[in-house]
């Protein structure tokens, strides 16, 4: 099976999205200078799946997994993106409406009591450190997938995040949400000496985006990561990334970055992504993929095989 086949669904939902931004951005090209030129990129980059995989070669290389990691390295441009859109769509939030679900489904806004009533070092690292280090559990395994040659594994490790996170994306453009983190009052207290503490400020400084928290990236993010890891991963260390899941939702809701309901739709949105949506899409785009490897949950792989045994050499 020829390398455009198999990855046809991840190129055509890269394409897609690049479609629709494109054309927001042409619809508003006249509230600032820069639209056109956003828009003339996106529009563009719909032609760059195939454009990239025109000629795909023979052997594994470095090309060659650059050709199947591309749409990883496009969701950063996507991220930073959203903020941009914030000023052309305006900064309408629908906060008040989750807050009053939020209390409907917890009976108190779990990120006001959490960290007031558990703030001491030895509890509050732990849960910086899990929101911290979700960066490098998002992106480690495709790039260790990459590396070790895994391309059938690569190839199903891309989809997955990226029909997660652009679809977030799209509920974030269109329905902004901005989250206790910047509508509320942060607590100050003596979390506030940690260092994975100010390891989160300090990134959330650099790369923060408003209106982009419900349902919760990074609670859908690790939740699909942890699919994955029990797809493509050895039974420990799929169990160390479902701990950090785990943590990862905790956690979301303990710094008060998000409301305790952002956290549920987070784990909904990705298992509904994950086990409806992903599968449609292979059926769809790559009829053969889905008769070669349909493996229920029940089913995942234990471990990594051999590259030649997920048929990454054809």
């Amino acid at each position: 099976m020829d390398l455009t086949r198999r990855t046809a669904p991840v190129h055509v939902l890269v394409a897609t999205y690049n479609l629709a931004l494109g054309l927001i951005w042409l619809a508003h090209w006249r509230q600032t200078p820069y639209a056109s030129w956003i828009a003339a990129t996106h529009l563009s980059a719909v032609t760059l799946p195939w454009l990239l995989v025109a000629a795909p070669p023979r052997r594994w290389s470095i090309m060659a997994a650059v050709r199947e990691i591309y749409p990883l390295i496009m969701l950063l441009a996507f991220w930073t993106e959203i903020e941009l859109l914030r000023d052309i769509l305006g900064h309408q939030q629908l906060d008040p409406a989750i807050e009053a679900l939020d209390l409907a489904v917890f009976g108190v806004h779990l990120h006001a009591v959490l960290l007031p009533r558990l703030d001491t070092l030895w509890i509050s690292e732990p849960m910086f450190f899990a929101y911290y280090v979700y960066y490098g559990f998002i992106f480690g395994p495709p790039i260790l997938l990459a590396a070790l040659g895994r391309r059938a594994a690569l190839c199903d490790a891309t989809l997955r995040l990226m029909a997660t996170y652009l679809t977030c994306y799209a509920v974030y453009i269109a329905f902004p949400v901005y989250g206790p983190h910047f509508i509320g009052t942060p607590y100050q207290g003596p979390h506030t000496a940690g260092l994975f503490y100010h390891l989160v400020a300090a990134a959330q400084r650099v790369g923060d985006a408003h209106g982009c928290a419900f349902p919760s990236s990074h609670v859908a993010g690790v939740v699909t990561i942890a699919v994955i890891a029990w797809r493509w991963f050895p039974r420990g260390v799929a169990a160390l990334f479902t701990v950090e899941a785990l943590g990862v939702v905790v956690a979301t809701v303990y710094t008060q970055n998000h409301y305790g309901v952002d956290s549920l739709a987070g784990i909904a949105w990705a298992l509904a992504i994950q086990l409806a949506v992903v599968p449609a899409l292979v059926a769809l785009f790559a009829p053969g993929q889905a008769r070669r490897r349909a493996a229920p949950l029940r089913e995942l792989a234990p471990a990594l095989q051999p590259f030649d045994s997920l048929g990454g050499g054809a």
